[in-house]
């Protein structure tokens, strides 16, 4: 099974954006199986087994949602005996604690809190586990193990989702960090928010996939019989001799890329950027151990040790010399964590003299000189998997790559087994591989799109035959690279690109870069309130404003939304609308992108009379043109909100009465935190003129909780974890804020 993701294991975001979390708890959610396979769904069996907050392990039955303690007791269903192996209990028993899909009432059971969780569906029958209790000596359960010859799960086809529900939130992801069986999908829903992770494709297109796209070495990673593709390194080619293995003649395959790597950086400084981990440097000792030392970012002055160099199956797995402490434990492991990423997908350099510091992070550079692992690599292909995310092997999640879904207000999972072959992603127009709306299907939002970045997608060059574009937006083809060549520009749906059908010559696989935008130059986008990807701390009423439906209501100090992905598509000025209202004397929002970086400025919001007395305040902004995620944040409450709309400044609509304020100039580069989040020194890099400027620290309900003259750092080691507002203050200058979670 996949290890736990550095994040899990550090309780530090170092690899990747992660939302904040509420200090709110939240509950039990519904976790739904849907069935897009050829199976019926009395063919399917379900298990679920974890841990509970009282570290006790426990199963769910899922025909009637009870979490039963593990017990011996439940081993009463006769399994298989192979090669004479009849289980921990010596009388082939194994737990009952499987349903059949068909007898879970509406395919759906209740998920409680619980961590280390594994929902396991089998096909044709259940697996066998074996329960030797809630707690102590041993507790637990024997799960299958593919590479023993004597489990009574052998040739069991069963796929698996990982996850946790705790107050922190919901975190799940479909793995291929053991096996593919069979195609999965996950979706999340929470708060206004949604995504999903999967696979894209049937079983047999994604054997027949794999197959075409790895080389000799990886060929016997496939079952010809069962269509199951195993990990490398848990394949007798890739074996390596220990363990009891006999080494196989693939054993030694990342071998002399990492003595190259060793070999180089004994003699010269390895320095590599790791995303919010920063920048380390150092080299290979004497003693064969890699000793590299924080430049930068969150470990700055720290240092990080792998013991030796690894072997392959270290290498492959993240295993051994690559998941020990050493000495400082956190800092080692982060590092151990980025070589295994780095190894596995050929980015450390050795082949330039004196390279200096590498991008560890850079994905396009990802996969691109052997040896590495062509399994993982498979994962990202374009059209394999959703966002080509996928956990590919122990760390995919460095950098960002993994299908991990995390949010901290879940309210319902989707699981599919069978995946999401022939169903279009989400967007605004969705094209098709064949006329008449058939074949693979890829929907793209808003936004431009090269060869490079519609292979990203999944889409192909010249393979565009039939497309659907929703009302108000329309798309422009072309058929040469980077919006060159011919266009051809369609405002409606197109059952297929063929001279009948548009008059204008054959455009059936003619596309090979496209732009999806507003149906005209006019540009306005309306952002209700309870539709936020992201709501931190407001609740949802039902509103009597025009068009009635919902608005947002009860917000306090700190309070904020976020809409992801909102393209601005020109440079220029931009108009910022709130409808909101207020039955007391009104308050003060801000609008900001990417999480604060850019800022808008303050607006303040009048009393209207009434909570649902409605009013619009408009703000004018400007902005570069690009795809960013927008928020507002209430520096003090007092005041509902309907919605926000963004209109170019000369197609803004219906204004009220209002108070506007010149264009603010964004401050991204005046103040800066890091490591955000964080568990104890938050590192402040502030511009000169901010010298002698005064700072307070404001907690989630805008009661300030520190304050000072700003330094480099602020010790936040004491504050309870959750939400947090810095802002600083320079006479004659306009007060920055900027937030930041603790951990």
């Amino acid at each position: 099974m996949k290890k736990p993701s550095l994040f899990a294991l550090l309780g530090l975001l170092l690899l990747g954006a992660l939302l904040p979390h509420r200090s709110q708890a939240q509950g039990s959610i519904p976790f739904t199986i849907n069935n897009t396979s050829p199976f019926a769904d009395s063919d399917l069996y379900v298990a679920i087994v974890g841990i509970d907050p009282s570290n006790n392990h426990v199963w769910i039955n899922a025909a009637n949602g009870q979490v039963l303690p593990m017990s011996s007791s439940y081993n009463t269903v006769t399994g298989p005996t192979i090669n004479g192996n009849t289980g921990p209990g010596q009388n082939s028993k194994y737990a009952a604690c499987f349903t059949k899909l068909s007898s879970i009432p509406n395919r759906t059971f209740t998920l409680p809190y619980i961590a280390g969780c594994r929902v396991y569906i089998s096909k044709g029958q259940q697996l066998y586990f074996y329960f030797f209790g809630a707690n102590g000596a041993p507790s637990g359960y024997t799960a299958p193990n593919p590479q023993n010859s004597t489990d009574p799960n052998t040739g069991i086809l069963y796929e698996t989702i990982e996850l946790t529900n705790n107050s922190g939130g919901f975190f799940g992801n479909t793995t291929r960090v053991d096996a593919f069986a069979y195609p999965m999908g996950l979706e999340l829903y929470g708060n206004n928010y949604y995504k999903k992770t999967g696979e894209l494709k049937t079983a047999a297109d994604i054997v027949a996939a794999y197959k075409a796209n790895v080389p000799t070495e990886f060929q016997g990673t496939v079952n010809n019989s069962t269509g199951v593709i195993t990990f490398p390194s848990k394949t007798p080619a890739f074996y390596d001799g220990s363990n009891g293995t006999t080494a196989g003649q693939y054993g030694n395959y990342f071998k002399s890329y990492i003595d190259a790597i060793w070999a180089k950086y004994k003699s010269e400084d390895l320095i590599f950027y790791a995303g919010n981990a920063g920048v380390f440097k150092g080299r290979v000792g004497t003693d064969d151990r890699l000793v590299v030392v924080g430049q930068s970012g969150a470990f700055t002055g720290r240092t990080g040790i792998v013991s030796r160099r690894p072997t392959t199956q270290e290498a492959f797995e993240g295993k051994g010399v690559l998941a020990s402490g050493v000495s400082d434990v956190t800092v080692d492991l982060v590092v151990q964590a980025q070589l295994t990423a780095a190894i596995n997908r050929h980015v450390v350099n050795t082949t330039t003299t004196n390279v200096g510091q590498q991008n560890w992070y850079d994905a396009s550079k990802y996969y691109q000189t052997a040896p590495f692992n062509y399994y993982a690599r498979f994962w990202h292909l374009p059209g394999i998997s959703v966002d080509n995310l996928s956990y590919g092997f122990a760390y995919d999640d460095v950098a960002d790559q993994s299908s991990t879904l995390q949010t901290p207000q879940p309210t319902k999972v989707v699981a599919t087994f069978g995946g999401y072959a022939g169903q279009p992603s989400t967007g605004v127009a969705t094209f098709y591989k064949d006329c008449n709306y058939s074949g693979t299907a890829v929907a793209l939002p808003v936004g431009t799109y090269t060869l490079a970045q519609l292979n990203a997608k999944g889409i192909l060059d010249n393979d565009i035959s039939s497309l659907q574009v929703g009302s108000g937006y329309q798309v422009v083809l072309y058929t040469a690279d980077s919006f060159g060549g011919s266009s051809l520009s369609l405002t409606g749906n197109t059952s297929c690109l063929v001279n009948n059908a548009l008059g204008s010559g054959n455009w059936n696989d003619q596309t090979t870069s496209l732009k999806v935008q507003a149906a005209s130059s006019a540009f306005s986008v309306l952002l209700q309130a309870e539709a936020a990807n992201v709501n931190n701390g407001m609740t949802v009423e039902t509103c009597t404003d025009t068009g009635g439906g919902q608005d947002m209501g009860y917000i306090d100090p700190g309070d904020y939304l976020v809409w992801n992905n909102i393209t601005f598509p020109t440079t220029g000025t931009y108009t910022i609308e709130y409808r909101v209202a207020s039955g007391g004397s009104g308050g003060t929002i801000s609008a900001d992108l990417n999480a604060g970086s850019i800022q808008f400025g303050n607006s303040t919001l009048p009393g209207t009379g009434g909570w649902q007395t409605w009013t619009t305040v408009s703000k004018t902004v400007t902005v570069n043109a690009g795809t960013y995620n927008f928020g507002i944040y209430a520096q003090t409450g007092g005041y509902n909100l309907n919605w926000v709309r963004i209109s170019k400044a000369s197609s803004a609509r219906g204004a009220a009465p209002a108070t506007a304020s010149a264009a603010t100039t964004p401050t991204a580069d005046l103040l800066t935190l890091y490591p955000n989040p964080t568990t104890d020194q938050l590192q402040v890099a502030a511009a000169p003129e901010l010298a002698g400027s005064t700072y307070r620290v404001l907690n989630a309900v805008g009661q300030a909780v520190s304050s000072g003259t700003l330094g480099t750092s602020l010790d936040v080691a004491t504050l309870p974890a959750g939400l947090y507002q810095l802002l600083v203050t320079t006479p004659g200058q306009p007060t920055l804020s900027r937030r930041f979670t603790k951990l």
